[in-house]
């Protein structure tokens, strides 16, 4: 008898091979713009499956989007409270707080960063990937051609860590180049000037004139924007929007938000098969007929010299609004880098509204002038409160003889010893940290996750005495990503099958087989492994030592929240 395979064998074979076939033609050749979106909408979910292309021939039509009605987008505030010391002489005290007060009246003041974010429908989402695709090819391509500013721009771009690696850089690398770069220069010079200018508002601020004549420049469009790009900048600029906190169930209470309808949710699941906040169209347009829902335009205004008001400003959140911020400032990247990188051997760096110079002291004053004049050509305003400037110079030092270190400058003449902040990262000169209000954001979550999970246990034992009190891992883990290795008891998880998969591959005597190989589960990315990369690309253990308390402040939350009560 032969060795070879069945018919039976031959068979599956063919179905695998044919399976392998479709599967690459269906799906490796898919855009990388065609993403479904996983939040729910005011529109259906979308499902694309082997049906994309349907999806994808429409979008790229340029008729079809040309009379393409938009969906309003949904708008919601995301709000972060700052932790820092007391401000005012009359409430003075070395512990942090979320308090601030006002230092005439010493009424409490606002002290939270409020980020304003709209999403769009999922049909929307697609149809402003693939513009925001366009554009940034263009925008490559462009860049391309000036290297000293393609090196300078380094937010919402893929730069990879070395050609053909595949593996983009982070705020990791960026913040690690700024550094090198200043220890470099240091090394030659005495002293070195660092300037850290922050743009106000960025995204609510673009003015839509000057951003359709950047939109039609790098179109070589010198006329008129086509139809379908025209569309979609109005969608851009005169967008309509609804309110999270409208499609909600009643009105926020005391600061607690209130649920979703959640049996209509259920049901619009279990019925028509996707997820949504309404069941039609026509369920959506009685909403706003009958006043439960209301939709606004446009609220970012800037005010004109006349006395009126005129709309400016692009939604944060959508998947063309990063490529429309860096393509408005092409022109202000290119101005610095003629006047003060080529001229002045001046190194800039741009991350989205961060811009950050290293240059010789004598320049920084006449830098600093420039680029707020500059950038009063664009409608944008600096942020005084946020733009800093430090200066770098190599100090004498018992133990290391000279070590470098950086001193801010304050009312333009005293030099204060400080940190300079910048990516996530404290530099110092001599020694580089983890933001501190990164690390207390960290050490909250772990205590705001355990808290949670420990009232619900409670909950649970309430009901049923003989419910475990316990808290696991994997919960905390899946929540906030927080890796946090218990030896507990208590603290246990359960245990992840191991999956196999299957491939065929060809043996020596010439046919095929299945191989199975065990598949191993992705890595988790979280804070801990976020440490390490750090950890990795500063040739540094330091970053680990910041976080050594993690294990501390979880088991002390557990002993606060579960096992006192």
């Amino acid at each position: 008898m032969g060795t070879g395979p069945t018919h039976k064998m031959r068979y599956v074979i063919f179905n695998a091979i044919a399976d392998r076939r479709f599967f690459i033609y269906f799906y490796m050749n898919k855009p990388s713009w065609l993403k479904e979106k996983g939040y729910i909408h005011l529109s259906p979910s979308l499902e694309l499956g082997i049906e994309w292309r349907k999806v994808e021939k429409k979008i790229t039509n340029k008729d079809y989007i040309a009379q393409y009605a938009f969906y309003p987008l949904i708008h919601t505030i995301l709000s972060e409270r700052k932790f820092k010391k007391g401000n005012s002489e009359k409430f003075t005290t070395d512990k942090r707080k979320h308090t601030h007060y006002r230092l005439k009246t010493f009424h409490p003041k606002q002290n939270s960063k409020k980020r304003p974010l709209h999403y769009a429908s999922h049909m929307d989402a697609l149809v402003y990937g693939y513009y925001a695709n366009i554009l940034r090819d263009k925008y490559e391509n462009l860049l391309k051609q000036e290297p000293l500013q393609d090196q300078s721009v380094i937010a919402y771009r893929k730069i990879e860590t070395s050609q053909g690696s595949g593996i983009g850089k982070s705020n990791i690398h960026f913040a690690k180049e700024c550094f090198d770069e200043i220890k470099n220069r240091t090394q030659n010079s005495t002293e070195i000037s660092v300037l850290a200018i922050d743009l106000k508002s960025f995204f609510s601020t673009l003015d839509h004139k000057i951003l359709k004549e950047q939109w039609k420049n790098i179109l070589n469009e010198p006329d008129k924007l086509p139809n379908d790009h025209y569309n979609v900048f109005k969608a851009c600029t005169n967008f309509k929007y609804v309110l999270m906190d409208d499609l909600r169930i009643r009105k926020n209470k005391n600061g607690k938000k209130a649920p979703y309808d959640e049996s209509k949710l259920a049901k619009i699941r279990k019925t028509k098969g996707f997820r949504c906040f309404f069941e039609s169209n026509e369920d959506f347009r009685e909403y706003i007929k009958a006043g439960k829902l209301p939709i606004y335009s446009n609220s970012f205004l800037k005010k004109l010299g006349n006395g009126k008001t005129v709309k400016n400003g692009i939604p944060q959140g959508l998947p063309i609004s990063a490529v429309l911020a860096n393509l408005y400032l092409y022109n202000f990247d290119l101005e610095i880098v003629n006047r003060w990188v080529k001229a002045h051997n001046v190194y800039y760096r741009r991350y989205s509204d961060d811009i950050f110079i290293v240059c010789e002291k004598i320049y920084s004053d006449k830098i600093e002038k420039d680029i707020k004049e500059l950038i009063e050509k664009y409608e944008i305003t600096i942020s005084s409160d946020k733009t800093e400037k430090f200066i770098f110079k190599n100090v004498p030092h018992t133990k290391y003889g000279t070590r470098l270190e950086c001193f801010r400058i304050i009312n333009e003449e005293k030099e204060v010893s400080s940190s300079m902040t910048y990516l996530g990262f404290e530099f110092r000169g001599y020694h580089t940290a983890i933001k501190s209000t990164n690390l207390s954001k960290y050490y909250r979550k772990i205590i705001s996750t355990v808290k949670r999970k420990g009232k619900r246990t409670l909950k649970l034992i309430e009901k049923n005495p003989n419910t475990k009190k316990a808290i696991f891992k994997n919960q905390v883990k899946k929540i906030y990503n927080l890796p946090i290795k218990f030896k507990d008891g208590d603290l246990t998880e359960k245990k992840i099958k191991k999956k196999m998969r299957y491939r065929l591959v060809l043996n020596d005597r010439g046919f095929y087989e299945f191989k199975f190989t065990e598949r191993k589960n992705k890595k988790q990315s979280n804070y801990h492994s976020y440490i390490k990369r750090c950890c990795d690309e500063f040739q540094t253990d330091s970053f680990q030592k910041q976080i050594k308390k993690s294990r501390h402040v979880a088991y002390s939350a557990i002993n606060k929240y579960l096992t006192e009560k």
